[in-house]
């Protein structure tokens, strides 16, 4: 009596069946607009290395990217609304350290001067 309990997907391994041949899609879909790509690329840059200069970039390359997105209906929207959004943000918080900076520098420079010897 060799009646063992099978569990389910045990046992004998199915036969093995030939290889479905490889389908290329027949429509890839939409392709990511390159401007969109610059623009977050930018907003990078001006995150941490150009500071002022590449969030000005991302700003006006993602405008751009953004119209013409909305004309060709290319993908890439999302990337294009984020280097906007990351490049304003950046460039605003540079014009608010360079406006504390600016104060801290007066706000020293005014108290030395009342200072005996200075």
């Amino acid at each position: 009596m060799s009646m063992a309990w099978q569990q389910p997907g045990w046992g004998p391994a199915p036969a093995p069946t030939a290889p479905a041949p490889f389908r290329s899609p027949t429509h890839p879909g939409p392709r990511t607009d390159a401007l969109a790509i610059w623009a977050i690329a930018s907003a990078a840059a001006g995150t941490t290395i150009l500071v002022g200069l590449g969030s000005i970039a991302a700003i006006v390359l993602g405008l751009v990217a953004l119209s013409r997105i909305r004309r060709s209906g290319d993908d890439g929207r999302l990337l294009a609304a984020w280097a906007v959004i990351l490049g304003a943000v950046t460039l605003v918080a540079l014009i608010a350290a360079t406006v504390a900076g600016i104060a801290m520098i007066v706000t020293v420079v005014g108290g030395m001067q009342g200072m005996p010897g200075v």
